[in-house]
């Protein structure tokens, strides 16, 4: 208004007028402070006051101790992946988890599993079997699964039976591997003389030093319904058989050397024995020609 004037020690800037009457109030940026009013405390720029220090995600100033990044990442990351497992395994059986874990089942196929098994509780434990078997060896597991699943839905998926655990015990002994396993339950389901079958196929594969080929080669035959026939082969080397033949050939070996050393050692005590026979032949023919020559004399 007119008739204001300037605060005193308060100046304008060179070259800069303000209109008649009016004046400017003391204090602004870009005006020299007025003497004894304290600087405010947080503002940079201004000359003597001190700066603001870092806020929370703002780059520390200069020769301020810097927060150490790498680590808070690390941390961040090590909490997200413990929030992710436990979210993915919420909901989901132990059973189930163990089973994935140990497969290394996807996330997909995991879930899946878990949600058919809910509506399989009657079959629960020897469904899990059966999986476990048929898994084992998978080059995919997940997507062996997955056909799995599928039969479950529509009906054809074989639980664990006393027949499948036979074939375990059996696939166990002669060193088949999971492939040759199932397959073989799955022929040996529709054959009348399980346990004969059996027997004459051990025949052959404890003559293999690939038995699980071998099996897969057979199948054919069996799924036709032909016989087992008894194997015309020699057994192959590393096989069961030529491991038996070679502990029993070196046991006769032994045997061999002990019955030699044992002939060398009667021999040598029946040369002493024929020695002293000998000796006391001879001396008693001495002695009956001493006996002689006396009754001459």
């Amino acid at each position: 208004p007119p008739g204001m004037t300037l605060p005193p020690g308060m100046t304008l800037p060179p070259g800069m007028t303000l209109p008649p009457g009016m004046t400017l109030p003391g204090g602004l940026p870009g005006m020299p402070a007025r003497p004894g009013v304290p600087g405010l405390p947080g503002m940079p720029g201004f000359p003597g006051l001190p700066g603001m220090p870092g806020l929370p995600g703002m780059p520390p100033r200069p020769g301020m101790p810097g927060l150490d990044t790498e680590a808070l990442a690390q941390m961040r990351f090590q909490q997200v992946a413990q929030e992710y497992e436990a979210v993915k395994s919420v909901g989901i059986r132990p059973e189930i988890s163990e089973l994935a874990e140990y497969h290394g089942l996807d996330d997909r196929a995991t879930r899946a599993l878990d949600e058919e098994m809910k509506k399989r509780k009657d079959t629960f434990e020897s469904d899990l079997q059966a999986l476990w078997i048929g898994l084992e060896g998978s080059k995919n597991p997940s997507g062996m699964l997955m056909m799995k699943l599928k039969d479950m839905r529509m009906g054809t998926f074989r639980s664990m039976t006393a027949l499948d655990k036979k074939i375990q015990d059996f696939a166990k002994k002669n060193k088949l591997d999971a492939q040759a396993a199932v397959k073989l339950a799955e022929v040996m389901d529709k054959r009348d003389d399980v346990d004969g079958d059996l027997l004459k196929l051990e025949k052959h594969l404890e003559r293999s030093n690939k038995p699980s080929s071998l099996m897969m080669l057979m199948l054919r035959g069996l799924r036709e319904g032909q016989p087992v026939k008894d194997p015309e082969y020699t057994a192959a080397i590393g096989s069961r058989v030529h491991e038996k033949e070679l502990k029993t050939s070196a046991k006769d070996r032994d045997r061999s050397r002990s019955a030699k050393r044992n002939r060398g050692k009667d021999e040598s005590r029946g040369g002493r024995h024929d020695r002293d026979r000998r000796d006391r032949s001879r001396d008693r023919r001495r002695s009956r020609d001493r006996d002689r020559d006396r009754r001459d004399k």
